[in-house]
């Protein structure tokens, strides 16, 4: 019989660090796409966990209001 593993987190799911390593991104004015390659996350995740945890994302030149980009859904421009 062939056991598998099962995580017991999500894929999805932020650790402490993770939010963390936004929240000292932020301040520090990284932008919003430095952001994205550091955490491994879209766009939107970013801005979600932001507003989720009270963080401004408004030092990385980035309006938590700013509409989505084309690309974030996987369109061509």
């Amino acid at each position: 019989m062939i056991h598998t593993l099962r995580r017991s987190i999500p894929a999805n799911t932020w650790s402490t660090e993770e939010i963390r390593q936004l929240r000292q991104l932020a301040t520090a004015g990284a932008s919003l796409d430095t952001i994205c390659v550091t955490l491994r996350r879209t766009r939107s995740a970013i801005r979600n966990k932001a507003t989720m945890h009270g963080i401004s994302l408004k030092r990385c030149g980035e309006s938590l209001a700013a509409p989505l980009q084309p690309h974030e859904h996987g369109l061509a421009s």
